[in-house]
Formats: structure tokens, sequence, C-alpha cells
């Protein structure tokens, strides 16, 4: 009995080779020339494979497959048999035509993804196209999302996810298109971060070396830029490659693409040349690896490896050309020098190329194929991929992080070239990223969120748009409900930009910003030990703010309508209060129910001992304390304090509060104030003093440079200096972290004075350079030093 997905294939090589007969190109050919066109030819060599079979198991996924890619790669197809080539793929993905287990099924799915992502085709009208880049997403989403996608590589899942990015903002096209690949995307997004936990944290050296590899940029170079580093080159038929005898070899089509130029950025073709240009040609146009849709323009470096020979630099017209061209300005995808279609043919349209320096240094940072050699002449020759998956790895924790990272520069406010959809599509994907996973165990995410992602976040809290106002207050609120522990120094800024917009009295900010800003408080509030966790870790340490005390004022002052008439965000803030007293009853409940069942087991327990058995095997502890950290902090005795301790440690905090301020007015008084308190040892030691000086964040840069430069203190100096690490670092990075921790004074002695002492530490570590500064305090600012 023959295997039904026989059938299955036999039936879409009829469709496919069907169509293309009726196109205009083919219907006056003769059978010889139909043996001799190389999709028509492929496509009967793959029927006489399947004749001579009765399981699909028979033959590697890559056989049955060739015929369609090609189709898809083909740029003398038009849309319809493009789409129809596209629509048969995605039917043995969503068939499991492609067994997962086999072991060529590594390479059928990354041939896959290289031909979808670079997917070209005759245009015909807007409409027409965007059905076709429409079964694009389609096949991508189908590709990621089923079991065989596992088998992508990190670089593809980047190529697939920039390709979709790069429909979604292309505003040329219809929004029922860009929503369709917003939704794509975030099945993508959900899909990929809900297989976080099944990922490694890699290596930093192995991150290093491969970073540029998955580089995804939301930006690159300007249309004149382009232009000046290209030049034109004639192009041949990307599906044929000719033998020696010269007749088309279609076995080697995967193997050798013997042309002078290299094809290896992503591409989608079809995107029409303008609204109303229904009639005319849309060139084979590309989406680049690397998005021309926001960002600032990028180095030579940026544009390496996935857009390293992308066909934005080898074709005058790009798929996601910027989504706002300047008014007025020339059709971008006509070129200078190039003359515009005239024909639906694309070979119409002339092609550029970089030149062969800029080739062969772009080929050694190839995406895909890592095994490509380029001759001096520039040509490229691709060796097949192994089937032991030596050279083919499955995507992991470093596309994520690639992607994470896109989609944070995409919320930067200050970024001209994000526009406000780009933001909002950003702030939804990262939502989805942080509802579908856990990131706090992986330090390459934890450092994009600490960073990059709260700078922007609360830097959208001051934008007048609710939209992205909204969204913004969610992501954090996500953040820091499973992040909080790391993000501590966060954390505190955003309650106090919460507490600031809450205060406001700025009569153009809308009342729906303050009640928002409310509920975000309220919600947090509803956090379990959240208020507990806030009075200990913030009240209670030395030198953060009393985010509890100020935030209970705050709430209780605008929990009265004083003006007689109640609004929502009075409501709000008695609720926010009540949540309080709530979890304060509810804890001492518990205590009380807890006490009650230690003192009922205690006693069976002790007798069952006295007896010599032990019914348990441990007695419980009498006196049990809930642990929020299994780090106990400095300043406390136990990992969860007593109310007395609180108390003193508030009371000491006052005192350094007292003290602080009296030292930034006269740092010997202050010094001396804190000696009588008890807080500092009298006499005076320097480490102590030293470290206090590090710590204290409330302290003014200006005093403590004054202080430690004192000729009467060079002992505290050494001692400053000695709570630095500069070991590891190089002098210009030891001399920032140096001088970050306080204000160069301006006399030249005293210059010298600080900076000998540094560099005597700092040679100390190791390093063995000797430096020698000269100063100049005529010529140099006050926090400036000549190092030579």
């Amino acid at each position: 009995m023959v295997d039904k997905n026989i059938y299955i294939i036999q039936g879409e090589i009829s469709t496919v080779v069907g169509a293309i007969k009726r196109n205009s190109r083919w219907n006056t050919h003769t059978p010889l020339d139909e043996e001799q066109d190389p999709l028509l030819n492929s496509f009967g060599h793959l029927k006489d494979i399947l004749n001579n079979i009765k399981e699909l198991s028979d033959i590697e996924p890559n056989v049955f497959l060739r015929p369609f890619l090609e189709v898809v790669r083909s740029e003398d197809t038009t849309g319809p048999i493009t789409g129809l080539a596209l629509t048969s793929v995605n039917k043995f993905l969503s068939y499991g035509l492609i067994d997962a287990n086999h072991e060529a099924a590594a390479e059928a799915i990354e041939n896959m993804a290289d031909a979808v992502t670079h997917a070209r085709f005759v245009g015909t009208d807007p409409a027409s196209d965007e059905v076709v880049l429409m079964k694009i997403l389609q096949v991508l989403r189908t590709l990621l999302l089923t079991p065989v996608g596992a088998h992508l590589t990190n670089e593809s899942v980047c190529e697939i996810m920039q390709s979709c990015f790069r429909i979604c903002f292309e505003m040329r096209l219809s929004e029922l298109l860009r929503k369709s690949a917003e939704h794509t995307l975030v099945d993508m997004v959900q899909l990929l971060f809900s297989r976080l936990p099944q990922f490694k944290e890699e290596a930093k050296s192995f991150v290093g070396a491969n970073i540029k590899k998955l580089k995804m940029r939301a930006g690159g170079m300007s249309e004149s830029s382009k232009w000046k580093k290209q030049k034109r080159s004639p192009r041949p038929p990307r599906h044929m490659v000719r033998s020696p005898s010269g007749q088309t070899d279609p076995a080697q089509t995967t193997t050798l693409s013997g042309v002078p130029f290299i094809e290896q950025g992503s591409s989608i073709s079809g995107l029409p040349a303008s609204e109303s240009s229904a009639s005319s040609i849309s060139s084979p146009t590309t989406t680049d690896s690397g998005l021309d849709t926001c960002s600032k323009a990028t180095s030579r470096e940026d544009l390496s490896d996935l857009d390293q020979n992308s066909p934005s630099a080898t074709t005058p017209s790009t798929a996601a050309a910027p989504p706002r061209p300047e008014p007025g300005s020339a059709d971008p995808q006509v070129g200078p020098g190039v003359e515009p279609a005239q024909s639906t043919s694309v070979e119409s349209i002339p092609e550029v190329l970089e030149d062969k320096d800029s080739v062969t240094e772009q080929s050694d940072s190839a995406s895909v194929h890592d095994m490509d050699y380029v001759n001096p002449r520039g040509v490229r020759f691709t060796q097949s991929t192994q089937r032991d998956g030596a050279s083919l790895i499955p995507y992991g924790l470093p596309c994520l992080r690639e992607l994470f990272r896109f989609l944070i520069s995409l919320t930067n406010p200050h970024d001209r070239h994000n526009t406000d959809a780009m933001m909002h599509m950003g702030l939804q994907l990262l939502t989805v990223a942080l509802e579908a996973a856990h990131m706090a165990n992986y330090q390459s995410l934890l450092g994009l969120v600490k960073d990059e992602l709260c700078r922007h976040l609360f830097q959208l809290l001051s934008v007048d748009r609710m939209n992205l106002y909204a969204s913004s207050i969610r992501v954090c609120f996500l953040l820091f409900e499973s992040m909080r522990v790391h993000l501590k120094f966060q954390l505190e800024m955003y309650l106090k930009k919460l507490m600031d917009i809450i205060t406001s009295e700025n009569m153009k900010m809308p009342y729906e910003m303050k009640e928002m800003a409310l509920e975000a408080l309220v919600q947090l509030w509803r956090i379990p030990s959240f208020v507990t966790e806030l009075y200990i870790n913030y009240d209670c340490d030395f030198y953060c703010s009393n985010l509890f005390e100020d935030l209970t004022k705050l709430l209780s002052k605008n929990a009265f309508p004083v003006s007689g008439q109640l609004y929502t965000t009075h409501l709000l803030s008695l609720e926010a209060l009540l949540t309080v007293i709530d979890s304060t009853e509810a804890h001492c409940q518990a205590q009380v129910l807890n006490s009650t069942d230690q003192s009922q087991t205690l006693q069976p327990e002790e007798d069952a001992s006295k007896d010599g058995t032990d019914t348990s095997g441990k007695r419980p502890n009498p006196n049990p304390r809930p642990t929020y950290s299994s780090k106990k902090p400095q300043r406390f005795s136990s990992s969860l304090p007593d109310s007395q301790e609180l108390m003193e440690i508030r009371t000491k905090k006052k005192l350094l509060i007292t003290g602080t301020e009296q030292f930034n007015q006269k740092p010997k008084k202050g010094i001396q104030f804190l000696q009588e308190k008890g807080l500092l040892r009298d006499p005076m030691d320097n480490n102590q003093v030293a470290q206090w000086l590090r710590e204290n964040p409330r302290l003014d840069k200006k005093m403590i440079g004054e202080y430690i430069s004192d000729r009467k203190n060079m002992e505290l100096l050494d001692s400053f200096v000695n709570t630095f690490t500069f070991q590891g670092l190089r002098i210009d990075e030891a001399l920032r972290l140096y001088l970050e921790a306080f204000r160069l004074p301006g006399e030249a002695p005293v210059i010298q004075r600080l900076l000998e002492t540094f560099t005597d530490n700092w040679v100390s570590v190791g390093v063995r350079v000797r430096v020698r500064v000269r100063v100049s305090a005529d010529l140099l600012p006050q926090s400036s030093v000549q190092l030579v």
C-alpha cells in the first residue's frame, strides 16, 4: 500500500506545475523547452522519484521540498505561483510530512527557513502581492510553532523574526496585513519565551564570539550612504546553476552558488512600490535581516553577519523601506542612476553590488552558510550542511537574548525613528515575554532589564500618550512582581516616579494618568508581603528613601476629599491603606494560629521523647520566622529582625541623615557629630570613615573631594582609595571609577596628591605600568586630568 503522504505531495506538484504552465511565460514552451526549464525539470524529477517509492520516509525531506523551495526563491515566478508553492510548503508542515526525528530534518528546516525569508517574485498589483506576503507570514508561523521548528538555528530564528517585524512596520502595506504580522509575532514571542526554561546560560566567551551573528538592528544606512558604496552588476538567475557542459544540474543548487555576488540577507518580495502604482511592477523587494525602519545609522561592523550581504545592499529597492519617507522624496525603489522599471520582468530592474573587498570581508561572518568559501574574484562556494548535526545547532538562549534586546530598543522614546506604533508594539511583545517566562535566573537577560528596559520604561511614564503610558505601567508591574529581588534601586525609582505623577500640580496632566498611577500602587500593595518588604528593605536601610512612610503619608492625604467631592483617586488611596491593615490582621491571625498549633504538638513530642521514642523525627521550631531572603543583610542580626531592632535601625538612620547634612555643610563637623552619637568610632577609624564615604549616596561629592584631599587626612585618603577594586581594569577604566566617587578639586597640588595615591594603588594590584601624570590647573577644567 502506497503512503498517503506521497499522494499529497503529488497533488501539490500538479497544482504548482499547472499554474506555471498556464503562465504566459511558459504557455508557448515546447516539451523540449519544459525539460530544459530548471523549475519544471525539477518537478519532473521529483515525480519520477515519488513513483518509485512506497513510503515517504524512504527519501529525505529535502528531496520533496527542493522543487517547491526553488519556486519560492525564483525571481522569475509571479506572485500567485509563489503563493501556491508557499501553500504547499505550509501544508507539508501542518500535515507533519517532515519527521522531526529524521537525521536530515534539521537541514530541511534550515533550507525552508532560508527560502521563505529570501522569497522573491514578480509583483503584479498591491492586493495580490499582499496575499503572498500573508502566506509568507503563515509559513513562518507554522515553521516556528510546529515541533520540527525546534531544529531551527539561532540565526534562522532571528531572520524569521526580522522578516515579520519588517512587514509589521511597513506603513505602505494594508492595516490587515500589518495586524496579521503583529499577531504572528505575538504567537512567536510567546512560544520562544515559554521555552526559556529549557535553555542554559551560555559562557560569556561564547556569547561574545557569536553576538554579532545574531544582530537584529532597528535601523540602517540611509539611501545615499548605501549608494556611495555600491556599483551596478548584472545578475544571473538564482535558481539556475549550470555544469561545465552547459546543462542545468538541479542537484547542485544547494551546494554551489557560482555567481559573482552573495545572496545572504533575508528577503521577501512583492512589496508594492507605492499605493498608486497598482499596475506597475513591484520590484523583487527584500526584507533585510536588519530592519531599516528605525534607530540610528549603524557602522559597517553593525551591518555584518546576518545582514552582511543583504539584498538591501544588492538591490535598489527594499521590502521595508523606512516607513516614514520624507514628503516629496523620490521613490526609494529607484536609486540614483537606475532606470525605472518598464516591464513586469524582474530582470528589467538593475542590481547593484558592493565592492569585492566588502564581499570578502563580510563573507567570513555568514549567518547560515558558515562553511562558505569566497575566492579572490568574489565568487562564493557554499558547502552543503553536514548531516551529523555538528554544524546545525538548535536555537537557544542567544537568539532569545537578541530578540529581547531588540524589543527593548523599540521602546526607546528618545530614538526619533521609533514611532508610537513601534513603541506600543515593543511594549506589547515585552508583556507577552514577561508573562510567558521567568527571566530572573538568566544574567544575560537580567542585565538588559536592569539597564535599558527600566530606563526606557521610566522615560515612557513621562509621555502624554495614554496607550504608551498604560502599557509601560503594565510591563513595570510584571517586572517588579517577579524580579523585585534583583531590582531594588529600580523599584525605588519607579515608586518615586509614581508619587511624582500623583502629586503633580500640572494642569495639563490628565486625571486618568493620576488614577492609573494610583491603581498601579494598589496593585503592588496587594502582592503578599510587598508592604513588609518595602518597609524592611527601604525604610530600614540606612541609605534608601523612606518609601513606606512617604507612600503612607501620600495615600492618607489623598484618601480624604478636601473639596467635599469624592473622586476615584480618593477611593483608590483608601483601598491601598485598607490593604495594609488587612495584611497586618492576616499576619497577626496566622501568628496566633501558629502558636496554638505549636502548643498542641509540643507536649506529645516531649512525652514521646521521655519514653525513648520519636514520633516525627524532628522537633518543630518554637519560634518560627518567615525568611524573605537567604542572605542576611549586614544591618540585621537575623534574616527577619524583630521590632526592637527595627526601631534601633530607624533611630540610627535619622542620626545618619542629620550627620550627612552637617557633613555637606562642613565635613569635620559632620564626622564629629556621628562620633558623638556612637555611629563612628572615636578616635576616628580611617577604614570605617572611608567605607561610609563610599556607601552614603546623600553626601556631597564636592565635600568628599575637599575632605580626603586635605594634607591632614593622608591616611584617610589611602583607606579611601583601598575601598576600590582596580584588579583587571585598564588605567582609563580605573581612573573613571575613582573620579566618579568625588569631585576633583581645582588646585594643582591637591590633584597631584589625589592622583599619586590612586596611581600607587593601581600599580600595586599587579599592573606593571609606570604612569607619569602631568597636571595643568590653568588649562584644564576642574574635573580633568591629562595623562601622558
